[in-house]
């Protein structure tokens, strides 16, 4: 790289975060900004799935070992439907050989820790520069490119023109983590309801972090009554052997939507990254790790082009686009379609649900295939 750039990136989760720290290995000058201090950014009750496609970008950048401590890794994956009462069970023996190795299907972290992380190793890199709006110090820079991660409806984003697609389910998630007894030990669940996905996630031995979604109005009546109901009510739809002890955190709430925004008719040379690119349903865990896809794309375009010229830098954000688009059109394709399915009492679509569990347990090729596509994504080969 024969070009010192000027990089903005607004927005500091953890997708912000990963972008500052791949870019400054470009010796770029970072500019990292955010509407939160610091340690408000750090203090959220949120947890995380990671996938295998997600440790390879990590290890990539020598984040993975730093990060490894904090990860709670699961194994075996348990995917019922209520309505039918089928259901099938993933383990590490249905991944591809290159993954096996490893032991897990994936990994759970906590917020907290992960921005913990990703702080220090901003603190030991002299081209990052870290500060809550308003960025007064660097109002006057001129900036090559600038990237947004604030979020899929944040003000900034919506202040830039951009064509968007978007789809919504009418649902929210309920978040927060209880201590439970009865647990498979390293074992996830997904449960389909007729409401909508129930997930829960390991953290350790005897804690997992609950993703509840169903209708919003009936999330909101959840968050407003006492946690004793909520536990009460959440213990007749998990598996018989789990027995809900207490909650261990705030409840938390957020909208579930599909969404798609391409600020492509501009001439700036502004690029979406993360959830202010592209949002999906929950289901199946792929949020985050499609955000460190994007961080992934990016660093890759600007390392391969090691004379960045004016007209180059005009055409990058196309080059981020044309090559994010498919890993994403099948992303939104695969998520969506196991709400169309799975997220209803459709009479019509329970022999096929029926069908579907039973294939699923009886050929391990389709369980091989369902797996390593949640966990390796569309783009694993190419991670170099």
């Amino acid at each position: 790289m024969n070009k010192n750039l000027n990089i903005k990136i607004v927005g500091s989760g953890p997708t912000g975060l990963l972008l500052a720290i791949t870019l400054s290995k470009l010796n770029f000058n970072i500019y990292l900004t955010d509407l939160l201090t610091r340690e408000k950014l750090i203090n959220k009750d949120k947890t995380y799935a990671i996938t295998h496609s997600t440790r390879k970008i990590l290890s990539k950048f020598k984040l993975w070992d730093k990060l490894n401590r904090y990860l709670y890794k699961f194994d075996s994956l348990l995917i019922s439907d209520s309505v039918t009462s089928n259901a099938t069970i993933l383990t590490t023996s249905d991944l591809d050989q290159d993954i096996s190795s490893l032991n897990s299907i994936g990994w759970v972290v906590k917020h907290s820790d992960l921005m913990n992380i990703f702080f220090d190793e901003i603190d030991k890199i002299d081209n990052i520069f870290f500060k809550s709006l308003p960025l007064l110090s660097s109002e006057d820079i001129y900036f090559d490119y600038r990237f947004i991660s604030t979020g899929a409806n944040s003000n900034y984003k919506k202040n830039n023109s951009y064509v968007s697609f978007d789809k919504s389910y009418n649902q929210s998630c309920l978040t927060f983590e209880v201590l439970v007894r009865g647990n498979v030990p390293r074992r996830a669940y997904e449960i389909f309801r007729k409401e909508g996905p129930l997930a829960l996630l390991p953290l350790d031995a005897n804690r997992y972090q609950i993703i509840w979604t169903a209708s919003t109005s009936k999330s909101i009546d959840r968050l407003n009554s006492s946690k004793s109901f909520l536990l009460d009510n959440l213990e007749t739809i998990l598996p018989g052997n789990i027995k809900l002890d207490q909650i261990n955190s705030e409840i938390n709430i957020f909208p579930v939507s599909l969404s798609l925004s391409l600020p492509i008719f501009n001439f700036k040379k502004l690029v979406f990254v993360g959830d202010s690119f592209h949002t999906f349903h929950p289901v199946g865990g792929q949020g985050l790790n499609t955000c460190w896809r994007d961080v992934n794309v990016i660093y890759d375009i600007f390392n391969e082009d090691l004379s960045i010229s004016n007209n180059a830098l005009s055409l990058f954000k196309y080059k981020y686009y044309f090559k994010r688009i498919i890993d994403l059109l099948f992303t939104i394709l695969v998520t969506d379609s196991l709400i169309k399915f799975f997220a209803n009492n459709n009479f019509l679509l329970i022999p096929l649900r029926k069908i579907t569990f039973l294939l699923l347990n009886k050929f391990l090729l389709i369980r091989r295939i369902i797996l390593n596509h949640m966990t390796k994504s569309l783009i694993y080969s190419s991670i170099k």
